[in-house]
């Protein structure tokens, strides 16, 4: 009899060891659950912030680029240099499209995923800014000689040099300025992206 008591209470404290156990990994399972929750709400938050950014920047652009071709038609510049200048913004539009294009109701539901086409995302922006700065160098000299060539016919040359001092003045202003917004605006696609992976990357190291 005392031997029955013995093995009751051995099965008694097994049973209750089990269940203890189970109450764990539950707890565990959800606590996981909950932070990969967590993490897909705020990647899908910040994708949101980033596409509304990246709205308002092509909106700007597309009602500036019209004026500007507009005004290069009326200076005289050639054709050549104005369609140029259309593909450069055209392809910089299309690039934007497709590097950032990610539904973001589907983000986090495959964490390995969406990390990795946030990898490509980044690796595509950098080659983007690569190519843009490949065309830049290209317009800007085309630029002068376009402004160069449509003035030489209506100014004396005896103020071309004087204008020509005031194009490149202005030029160089308005450069630094289009420059360091655009590349202010590239650093916080990047930097949007860069805390996307590292929340992905600290969930996974929780797991």
């Amino acid at each position: 009899m005392e031997n029955q008591n013995y093995n009751l209470d051995e099965f008694n404290e097994l049973d209750d060891l089990r269940r203890q156990i189970n109450e764990l990994k539950n707890k565990v399972d959800q606590q996981g659950r909950l932070n990969e929750d967590l993490v897909k709400k705020a990647i899908q938050g910040k994708m949101r912030k980033l596409h509304h950014n990246l709205f308002w920047y092509c909106l700007i652009l597309g009602l500036i680029v019209p004026f500007m071709i507009w005004d290069f038609i009326e200076s005289g510049m050639s054709w050549p240099f104005i369609i140029f200048t259309i593909v450069i913004f055209a392809a910089s539009f299309i690039a934007e499209y497709f590097i950032n294009r990610m539904k973001i109701s589907n983000m986090g539901n495959d964490i390995v995923e969406t990390a990795s086409k946030l990898i490509q995302m980044k690796q595509n922006r950098k080659k983007q800014l690569a190519i843009g700065f490949c065309a830049i160098a290209i317009w800007i000299p085309w630029y002068f000689y376009e402004i160069y060539k449509s003035a030489a016919t209506e100014i004396e040359s005896s103020s071309m040099t004087s204008f020509l001092i005031i194009v490149i003045i202005s030029m160089l202003i308005g450069g630094a300025i289009g420059l360091a917004i655009g590349l202010n605006f590239y650093r916080k696609m990047q930097r949007t992206n860069d805390e996307m992976i590292d929340q992905i990357k600290e969930l996974m190291r929780e797991q």
